[in-house]
């Protein structure tokens, strides 16, 4: 699905914005210092920041990614029922370390994320470097889901349309930012 930048409610500065990044992102190679653009609909507030700093203005959630957490969907997975593959993680972790990484994840879907996951970073790290090595010019945006609701996190790409005069946004190979 493409939309155009005015479809977002953006004001003129902000596409200005977008159009002044896109043009400096020509023809530069692949670092963690490229832009990404996060924008609170709720406020009409969009921001820059360097893609080594994302991970500080929006922490991803990583509480699925314990050791103590995978070891116990694995042994789900071969099996076990729940009761025997918490047992068997207790002994392998200690009771105190599992209920640990249990209660941090919990807390994370309490507290919610709108879906912004550590796999989800890493899958945006790999296709904005992709696309950058490739050279096709575009942007990573996060759209914010409204504070207060369970909406997600939306990730869109920004490129220039019709030879550098608009700004096309599109989720081509992309999706929601839910779990």
């Amino acid at each position: 699905m493409d939309e155009r930048a005015h479809d977002l409610f953006l004001t003129g500065s902000q596409v200005s914005v977008f159009k002044a990044t896109l043009v400096d992102l020509l023809g530069k190679s692949w670092s963690l210092t490229c832009p990404v653009f996060i924008l609170n609909r709720c406020w009409l507030k969009l921001e820059k920041l360097r893609f080594d700093q994302l991970d500080q203005r929006l922490p991803p959630d990583k509480s699925m990614e314990a050791p103590e957490l995978n070891r116990y969907n694995q042994l789900l997975k071969n099996g076990y029922n729940d009761l025997l593959a918490q047992e068997k993680c207790w002994q392998e972790f200690g009771m105190d370390e599992f209920h640990r990484a249990v209660r941090n994840y919990w807390d994370f879907q309490d507290s919610g994320n709108s879906g912004w996951t550590f796999n989800i970073y890493l899958e945006l790290l790999s296709q904005y470097r992709k696309l950058v090595e490739c050279s096709e010019l575009s942007i990573p945006l996060i759209i914010l889901g409204r504070n207060e609701s369970l909406e997600p996190h939306y990730l869109k790409w920004i490129s220039f349309a019709n030879s550098y005069r608009s700004l096309m946004i599109s989720s081509f190979e992309t999706k929601t930012l839910s779990s």
